[in-house]
């Protein structure tokens, strides 16, 4: 992969590779909480600051993404609310950007954590 394949976390950016990949249609997209996730099996990256406000790099799995959002499986607990940086990667495009944590459920395999993106206006 080359640098021109890493591209801003925007909606539209999200809204065109859910196209292209899973073919949804454009009205089907909202900002309601019930906004359809799929399975999305993908490496993720994190950066997440420590206590003393540097950021710690990690990687997390993607378990499913919406346009607004994903959830992934992490070893550690992140604080709700927490903003972080991003990276989810993909064959035909990556995506930098920024993301708040909703929610870390501890689960059986570490922690479900539910981030939603923070798209720039």
């Amino acid at each position: 992969m080359n640098t021109a394949e890493i591209v801003p976390l925007t909606k539209e950016a999200v809204h065109e590779f859910l196209l292209s990949q899973i073919g949804i249609e454009s009205h089907r997209l909202s900002e309601r909480r019930e906004t359809q996730r799929w399975p999305f099996p993908a490496t993720v990256e994190l950066w997440i600051k420590d206590e003393n406000g540097i950021e710690q790099y990690a990687l997390a799995t993607c378990l499913n993404l919406s346009l607004y959002g994903l959830g992934i499986l992490h070893d550690e607990m992140l604080t709700e609310n927490e903003e972080i940086s991003i990276a989810i990667h993909e064959p035909e495009v990556s995506f930098h950007g920024r993301a708040i944590v909703r929610h870390s459920t501890q689960i059986d395999q570490g922690y479900y954590v539910g981030l939603y993106f923070l798209f720039p206006s």
